[in-house]
């Protein structure tokens, strides 16, 4: 395997661990052995634990970009229920197909790891600062009432966040199984009591 390829394939493997276990939970004995590698094998690649999460979270905040670029020329558009619903597919999409990235985001916020703050900055905090601009913009050219924008940003992606979460811990009990349909009420939801 080439040494890429290798680095990959441990930071794929550190993943699951790492949302098993956390952080502190896991070894770098665990995570070599997990990967199918030695512990010296794992150096090679990986400075120390830390320098491993923090190439997870690159891994993670590149799966997204794309996404995030889709969404800003979606912002350019103006179309409140394009732009809002497919953010909220967005974010269901992201708590259906990888709820090990939640499992990452809550350990490493309750193992209070100083790393969080860059899970937070690299996945998240973009997203926040479109959707604030965009209800901002929006504001000013009389479409929207006068709110705080990032309370607005806040709330929205707070309840469609709500309803991924809620999917996770009771799977028996909710279902993202029509993720649009959830997003596109959702959206009119909000947009109901932010209109003028």
């Amino acid at each position: 395997m080439k040494s890429e390829e290798r680095r990959a394939a441990i930071v794929r493997s550190a993943i699951h661990l790492f949302a098993e276990k956390g952080f502190r939970g896991s070894t770098t004995r665990e995570l070599a052995a997990a990967a199918g590698v030695t512990e010296p094998v794992l150096y090679q690649h990986f400075r120390d634990k830390r320098d491993l999460y923090s190439a997870i979270i690159e891994a993670k905040a590149g799966e997204v970009s794309g996404h995030a670029a889709a969404l800003a020329e979606l912002a350019q558009a103006g179309d409140d229920q394009a732009f809002f619903g497919a953010l909220g597919e967005l974010i269901l999409r992201r708590y259906q197909e990888d709820p090990e990235l939640s499992r990452l985001l809550f350990f490493s916020s309750l193992e209070r790891h100083e790393l969080s703050d860059l899970f937070f900055e690299r996945l998240y905090s973009g997203f926040y600062k479109l959707v604030t601009r965009y209800i901002r913009r929006r504001v000013r050219e009389g479409a929207f009432r006068k709110v705080n924008p990032e309370v607005a940003a806040r709330g929205l992606i707070g309840m469609i966040s709500y309803h991924g979460l809620i999917t996770l811990l009771f799977p028996k009990r909710f279902s993202l199984a029509n993720r649009r349909r959830i997003s596109v009420e959702m959206t009119k939801i909000f947009l109901q009591g932010i209109a003028r």
